[in-house]
């Protein structure tokens, strides 16, 4: 299986804003059953966060404005120990061996929107702390609380996915580089899924006063 291309790119505020690491995680485009499905075609998938939230910015091949805007679009999570394999949504989707205990579908038509799950004898709803932006011209920022996704997490692995209605496969998985089905009528299955780190919300601060002191000595 091809392997997935991660640009990453740290930056330090030295305005005793909190420190964000921006990691890039690409797509090929075109590694789809059907090309003229653009807006179901994703080509990377842009990763940071502060003290509280985690941003995630789905960026697609293709727009989702007016006679595009039918597509849904998931993203799973691995941030614990166990889970399940399966999904909220009973999309025809095979994880591939992982267990997921987050997870959000969400969609762009109607004006868009989105529902969070976590999982704990089953999957439960839970959509406090997270959202979702969407622009037409193919891209979903999604805001997701810390607490959210676990306060005490500091590393989680995921995947996000593309995909139409009822029992579809995903049609695009962020984790392969190659196509993840053939067909609607055919399941998907998930590359190995991809990893985010991000420190405790204390390291974080730690890390912004130590900058904001070089700064001082700096300019001393």
């Amino acid at each position: 299986m091809p392997i997935k291309l991660v640009t990453t790119t740290v930056s330090c505020a030295m305005f005793c804003a909190l420190s964000q690491a921006s990691v890039t995680y690409n797509d090929t485009v075109g590694d789809i059953f059907d090309n003229g499905l653009s807006n179901l075609d994703i080509s990377s998938v842009v990763v940071d966060h502060d003290a509280d939230n985690i941003h995630m910015t789905v960026n697609l091949a293709g727009g989702i404005g007016s006679g595009s805007d039918w597509g849904k679009y998931l993203l799973a999570f691995d941030a614990y120990d166990g889970g399940t394999g399966s999904n909220p949504w009973g999309r025809n989707i095979d994880f591939g061996g992982t267990e997921i205990d987050r997870f959000i579908g969400s969609w762009a038509d109607g004006g868009g929107g989105l529902l969070g799950y976590n999982h704990f004898d089953g999957w439960n709803e839970t959509n406090d702390g997270i959202s979702v932006g969407i622009d037409a011209t193919g891209a979903l920022t999604y805001t997701i609380s810390r607490e959210w996704l676990g306060s005490n997490v500091n590393s989680f692995n995921f995947d996000v996915m593309t995909t139409g209605n009822g029992s579809d496969p995903g049609v695009d998985h962020l984790s392969r580089s190659d196509m993840a089905t053939s067909g609607w009528g055919e399941g998907s299955v998930s590359g190995e899924f991809l990893v985010y780190n991000l420190p405790a919300p204390g390291a974080l601060v730690l890390l912004a006063l130590a900058g904001c002191a070089r700064g001082r000595r700096r300019r001393r």
